[in-house]
């Protein structure tokens, strides 16, 4: 376990984009076929695609594997839940 001043690394490896492994994660917020959220020290982060499958996760040392079809990676400055919006909630 880290102490209090330690932050956790973050990496991030993606294989032919169906397969990636990263460091640094400290939760698993949401997470469906579609797109898994996450959070790091700093930030949170959506990976979106096809087929998406935690095939592990350790909280004690922030490690995750995901398998699936990667479309995408996004980085949000400040930790997040995002929620997705329907058509009906942009006309609303």
């Amino acid at each position: 376990m880290l102490g209090p001043d330690e932050e956790l690394k973050h990496d991030v490896l993606i294989k032919s984009r169906k397969r990636m492994e990263m460091t640094g994660i400290s939760d698993v917020s949401s997470f469906d076929e579609a797109e898994i959220v996450v959070q790091t020290e700093n930030s949170g982060v959506s990976i979106e695609g096809e087929n998406l499958k935690i095939e592990k996760f350790n909280s004690e040392n922030g490690e995750l594997i995901l398998n699936g079809s990667i479309n995408g990676l996004f980085y949000y400055a400040k930790k997040t839940t995002r929620k997705k919006k329907g058509i009906t909630d942009i006309f609303k």
